[in-house]
């Protein structure tokens, strides 16, 4: 039950960061999170970056929801 509570929420949270990582790189600029050595680090990457870790975090979601359904 743990499980499959804990991968639906790594699904939910990995779509949503998907869905916005542009916004979410826009936000830490705001807010001033952007690294120490931004300047060779470029929006687009940064947003790549923010879409691979969602798309880790939807993996791993679906792979517990399997386990809690199917193990």
């Amino acid at each position: 039950m743990i499980a499959l509570a804990l991968g639906l929420v790594l699904v939910a949270f990995g779509i949503a960061g998907l869905r916005y990582a542009p916004a979410i790189v826009q936000a830490q600029h705001r807010q001033r999170m952007t690294p120490v050595d931004a300047d060779e680090i470029d929006d687009e990457d940064r947003v790549r970056v923010t879409k691979g870790t969602a798309v880790v975090l939807v993996v791993v979601g679906v792979g517990l929801v399997a386990y809690a359904v199917f193990g």
